[in-house]
């Protein structure tokens, strides 16, 4: 399902130069069918429905960017009536996340309230430790956010947070791309439309509820993987372009990604070397920091092994967070997201010296999400190589971002059994698109695969 409804307003490339500058020359183009920029696919593959959502929207005059930001996401639903919930999800989400808060309003007493709603409505000991170390958490995750949780410039080799210069020899960046009330709005936003929203909890006096009879009338939850892409402006104004979409249409500097995470749905990035590298990683009851979270009520009923071999948590769920999914609420699952920020994008105008500095090394070729319908069949390296091998087979004229979207849906489907689940599929194309190597590293794995489907 597709929930593409917001237009950008571009200028040919040749009109008033790359990009344009803003004129009557303008063209509006939905974002849906901006098939050279964005690619997106999906299908139930072997299940009768699907129950895989996805939007792309612009954000504007949010408390990100006051000029229009790049939204995208995917939602894998799961459980009865799931679609419901993902469906809810691609519709509004983007519009919560994007509405601009009055001056002032968004506080961490705002989400202190929130998190006493759940501790009442869910009890349970997790929400009543989340509670109890509420200032805690805020310190930890919001008012000064732990670096390495961002992965933001951070040097593996432990000798600190690496340090950003533009070509004026100015610091663009020393600790992280997001501050606090940025941070505190995603994080506020996820809890509340979770409980609003996909738990149907509307009434701010309800204190308590019957999960039992409660999960029968809103059943069901969905992941969550998001992005939001803006551009990253070193001297640090706040000062928009009026009406200037074409940052992420004709890339000219670095670009500021923020990735969202709730769930097990994967979101790559291609560096210019054709290398694959996960901007997020899953909520699987597996995971040593999802022990860590529900370590309060963690023990050998609450995480068992099912006939797969696979982990699961409460011995239904695949996931440790999610949306919806009431009837696990009380025992931890929580919307609550994991946040990374990252500057990609074009190094034109940065010096040599500093490209190195880049997470990715900087002129990165593409991002990819993809539900666990994909990445359950095909390894990170290996989705990302079916991509570049099919515009290297195809040529860059045909093999748009969205030809390629399909071809990796087509190939799950051919090589699914009658278990497969949905698959779903979005490529965003970035400033170095088409320019990685020749060399097909998975190539054979992945016929091997096909092979063995037969």
């Amino acid at each position: 399902m597709n929930n593409a409804q917001a237009f950008i307003h571009v200028r040919p490339a040749g009109v008033g130069g790359v990009g344009g500058g803003l004129g009557k020359s303008l063209l509006k183009v939905s974002l849906s069918k901006f098939a050279g920029l964005i690619g997106h696919s999906s299908s139930r593959v072997s299940r009768r429905i699907n129950q895989d959502t996805y939007s792309m929207s612009l954000l504007r005059n949010s408390v990100f960017s006051k000029e229009p930001l790049l939204n995208m996401s995917v939602f894998d639903g799961h459980g009865i009536a799931s679609s419901n919930v993902s469906s809810k999800l691609a519709h509004n989400l983007h519009n919560w996340l994007g509405q601009e808060e009055p001056k002032g309003s968004l506080t961490s007493e705002t989400l202190f309230q929130l998190l006493e709603r759940y501790k009442n409505l869910f009890a349970g000991s997790y929400w009543e430790s989340l509670y109890l170390d509420r200032e805690k958490y805020y310190d930890r995750f919001i008012r000064h956010c732990n670096t390495k949780q961002e992965q933001v410039l951070f040097d593996q080799s432990n000798q600190g947070t690496r340090m950003l210069f533009d070509h004026s020899g100015n610091l663009i960046d020393k600790n992280s791309l997001l501050n606090e009330q940025q941070r505190l709005k995603i994080i506020n936003t996820f809890l509340q439309f979770d409980l609003e929203q996909c738990c149907g909890i509307i009434n701010p006096q309800q204190n308590s509820l019957d999960l039992n009879s409660w999960s029968e009338k809103f059943p069901g939850g969905s992941t969550a993987s998001s992005i939001l892409l803006s551009r990253f402006d070193s001297q640090g104004s706040n000062t928009p372009l009026p009406n200037d979409q074409t940052y992420f249409v004709y890339p000219t500097g670095l670009l500021k990604l923020i990735v969202t995470q709730v769930g097990d749905s994967k979101i790559l990035i291609c560096d210019s070397n054709g290398v694959a590298h996960s901007l997020s990683r899953p909520h699987h009851p597996d995971q040593n920091r999802e022990h860590q979270r529900l370590q309060q009520t963690r023990d050998s009923q609450l995480i068992s092994t099912d006939s797969f071999g696979e982990e699961r948590f409460l011995n239904n769920f695949a996931n440790t967070r999610s949306f919806g999914d009431v009837i696990g609420k009380r025992d931890g699952i929580s919307a609550e997201p994991d946040i990374y920020s990252y500057l990609i994008g074009n190094t034109s105008q940065l010096p040599h010296s500093e490209k190195a500095k880049l997470q990715f090394g900087g002129d990165e070729c593409f991002i990819v999400m993809v539900t666990d319908g994909v990445s359950g069949w095909l390894a990170d390296q290996e989705i990302v190589d079916l991509i570049t091998s099919t515009v290297n087979l195809r040529g860059l004229k045909h093999a748009t971002p969205q030809f390629v979207a399909d071809e990796v849906i087509k190939f799950i489907i051919s090589m699914a059994d009658r278990h497969a689940d949905n698959a779903t599929c979005l490529v965003l194309r970035l400033s170095n698109w088409g320019n990685w190597p020749t060399y097909d590293r998975t190539g054979a794995s992945r016929e091997q695969k096909l092979l063995n489907a037969i």
